[in-house]
């Protein structure tokens, strides 16, 4: 609201300028044309008057220097004086008050041509990742609006240059307002009736105070604004702490139905996924002939900032490609012990053994191995290309993530890794973090000779779009993942269910759910591009065809489960169905390698096995697959989920 103030302040003071540039010019006017006739005279006046605001005063500066040697009074020279400045300061007038009338017509011109239906998008915060995403925007300006609420004062060219490319600026500080006057401070952003609410302010405390302006259910302030119905909140968050608040406070509306959706949005987290999704872990696998089980992670990861924190926590999730294969990571910093401990706050002892140097997930909480190794290094010195030469004697390295925030020193990193891996005749994905010098990033990606293995982890100016925000696609496979744990939950053993059984809207269930449980949801979709890669070669080791298998265990007449063409039915009971998911290999195979997943998943954000607790993190499925099968067979079918994905996209 200070800018707002400041803007008006502006505005009375180009006005005020002008009627003093006006006033000033009168009075020169009066006392140069003063042996004029009287109607003459006051003609004259007024015609300089007017003229001094057209860049053309018919008294110019040289007629007043002139008038002034004539007539050498005080007065002629104090009001001669003040009129060489007025005949600047006039024009200046005119000017700012043309400028406003465009930037008025402009926005007319635009909403004017906007369809009646028009989509609105509103955007809190007006910062450099604000800037890339409507940068990066691909949508028509005719069908979306979209409008920016900022306290940052933005200059006038920019400004203009936003609403020639259809974007609305509205200045306000919201959260300085009484809640009684929110519904009038941004009835011009049509927030009431927006598909989207994106909260990209830098400060994610200033984000979380945004985002309980807006109503989270029937029980809320009726004062607070209510967003339509469908409306979705992006709301960025990249701190640890406030993110818990966060979601403590929409999980207080779960079981109810949520006024709208919210997503929690973390820029490092969709950095690292891109690469992953780009460059995956398995990359030097792919097409060979080793079997599922021996494709080791064994991930370097330099530089253990949000960066590299993120590609590790990411690597426990998507470096599962088995229920045995062995997932090893090798962390690196020059202050690993600060950055570690704040890591580890968010791993649960129950679940992990920790060390001084290395954490290991206990085996009792899933199958496999998954092990960190924390090294205290300065990646400039030799101590660290030794120390990875004794791991590359005893496990070659697959996969090479370097994080650093110095230029420097990640380039001459990527240099002298690319060399070590060469002289060990290892061709691996190397991934170097290079977001401060577009120039440098440029000429790396496009010189394939002195970093040929190099690729570059892609900036925020890259990653951040608006279609990535408000149309992610990892969301909708998300909540078809959830709306088929639904189906099955409907359509269980000793029941009979309806051949057409239609569950609810997918939207619906989406928003009665807690974070975390979305979270698990956009986990399981984020590992479908490895399983993109991993099925058909597991139903290949199985000595089967995908299709086949998918139609023989969950077709209309599958083994496992009978697709309705709505739902899946269990065939059998429960002990029935758990027998012969057993005695297929390739659907116990896939069952227990997406159980590993999920323990892998929930180990990384600091579940650990006990009675189900969601408010003290505790799952009684976090076990091993065969502990599993025993202690929570009902649980098993949940499993096959990627299967029903992809047999309901297939038909």
């Amino acid at each position: 609201m200070n800018d707002k103030k400041n803007r008006t302040n502006t505005t009375l003071l180009i006005f005020l300028l002008a009627v003093l540039s006006f006033l000033i010019a009168t009075a020169e006017g009066i006392v140069y044309y003063r042996e004029y006739d009287s109607f003459f005279k006051y003609l004259l006046v007024l015609q300089n008057s007017i003229n001094a605001f057209g860049f053309k005063a018919s008294v110019t500066i040289k007629d007043t220097v002139a008038f002034m040697e004539q007539n050498p009074s005080a007065l002629t020279r104090c009001v001669g004086y003040a009129y060489c400045i007025a005949v600047f300061t006039a024009p200046y007038c005119t000017l700012s008050f043309v400028y406003k009338i465009l930037e008025k017509l402009l926005r007319f011109i635009i909403f004017f041509r906007r369809s009646k239906n028009c989509r609105h998008i509103v955007v809190f915060g007006y910062n450099s990742d604000v800037k890339a995403m409507l940068n990066n925007n691909q949508s028509n300006p005719k069908t979306t609006c979209i409008h920016i609420v900022t306290t940052e004062l933005i200059d006038s060219e920019e400004v203009y240059q936003l609403n020639r490319a259809g974007y609305i600026v509205h200045y306000t500080d919201i959260l300085k307002a009484a809640e009684s006057e929110l519904h009038t401070l941004l009835a011009k952003t049509r927030i009431e009736t927006a598909s989207n609410i994106i909260l990209f302010e830098n400060s994610s405390i200033r984000n979380f105070s945004l985002l309980q302006l807006f109503r989270l259910n029937d029980k809320d302030s009726a004062e607070r604004i209510r967003l339509a119905q469908g409306a979705k909140v992006s709301c960025r968050c990249e701190e640890e702490g406030i993110g818990r608040l966060i979601a403590e406070y929409y999980n207080s509306a779960a079981e109810t139905d949520a006024f709208y959706d919210l997503e929690l949005v973390g820029l490092p987290e969709l950095q690292i996924h891109k690469m992953y999704s780009d460059h995956p872990l398995h990359t030097v696998y792919k097409d060979t002939e080793i079997p599922l089980k021996d494709w080791t992670v064994h991930l370097l990861v330099a530089g253990f900032g949000q960066l590299g924190q993120q590609a590790v926590l990411q690597a426990m999730n998507l470096g599962v490609v088995s229920d045995s294969n062995r997932i090893i990571i090798d962390v690196f910093d020059s202050d690993i012990n600060a950055k570690k401990a704040v890591f580890l706050n968010q791993l649960s002892r129950d679940t992990f053994d920790i060390t001084d140097s290395c954490v290991t997930l206990k085996s009792d909480a899933a199958d496999g191995l998954l092990e960190i190794n924390f090294f205290e290094a300065n990646i400039s010195h030799l101590s660290f290309y030794d120390t990875v030469r004794s791991k590359l004697d005893k496990e070659p390295y697959t996969y090479t993530v370097i994080a650093l925030e110095n230029i420097d020193l990640s380039v001459h990193c990527a240099i002298q890794l690319e060399e070590l891996f060469d002289e060990r005749g290892l061709k691996l994905p190397i991934l170097m973090r290079m977001d401060t010098d577009r120039r440098l990033a440029a000429y790396i990606s496009a010189d394939k000779r002195s970093l040929a293995d190099v690729d570059l982890i892609d900036d925020r100016s890259i990653v951040i779009t608006l279609d990535m925000i408000i149309n992610r696609e990892i969301d909708r496979i998300a909540k078809d993942y959830n709306h088929f744990y639904n189906n099955i939950k409907l359509i269980t053993a000793g029941e009979t269910g309806i051949a057409e059984n239609a569950a609810e809207d997918p939207e619906t269930e989406w928003n009665r759910l807690r974070l975390f449980r979305r979270s698990s949801s956009k986990a399981a979709a984020y590992h479908d591009e490895v399983k993109n890669d991993i099925i058909a070669k597991l139903a290949a080791e199985n000595g089967a065809a995908l299709d086949q298998k998918l139609e023989e265990l969950i077709g209309t007449d599958g083994t496992l489960m009978r697709y309705t063409g709505y739902a899946w039915q269990m065939n059998g009971t429960e002990k029935e169905v758990l027998k012969k998911l057993r005695e297929d290999s390739f659907a116990y195979g896939l069952a227990s390698l997406e159980h590993r997943r999920w323990c892998c998943y929930m180990a990384s954000i600091g579940w650990r096995f006990g009675e189900r607790c969601d408010k003290f993190r505790q799952n009684p499925c976090l076990v091993p697959q065969q502990k599993l099968m025993e202690t929570q067979p009902e649980m098993c079918k949940y499993d096959l989920m990627s299967l029903m994905a992809r047999y309901k996209a297939k038909n």
